[in-house]
């Protein structure tokens, strides 16, 4: 059975790297395939590594986590 894996998208560097060693602390299994600091790199990521879990901040610059939810969900569909 492989590991589960996760983006982070938060564009505050400071809570990205405080929400990795939380996740590492407390659920060393899961595979963190990579961290965004905008919803079009959370896009690129999600189409690039396919993972079964993203934590997505809803208000970030660019492109939000609000505005991102509809073309997210469509790449999300298209990964599974």
């Amino acid at each position: 059975m492989r590991a589960p894996s996760a983006i982070i998208a938060e564009d505050e560097a400071a809570l990205r790297e405080q929400l990795v060693e939380q996740l590492h602390a407390l659920w060393p299994e899961l595979l963190i395939a990579g961290v965004a600091a905008d919803g079009i790199e959370a896009l690129r990521l999600l189409e690039e590594q396919r993972p079964d879990i993203l934590f997505l901040d809803i208000q970030m610059p660019g492109a939000s986590g609000r505005r991102s939810r509809g073309p997210l969900r469509a790449a999300a569909i298209s990964c599974s």
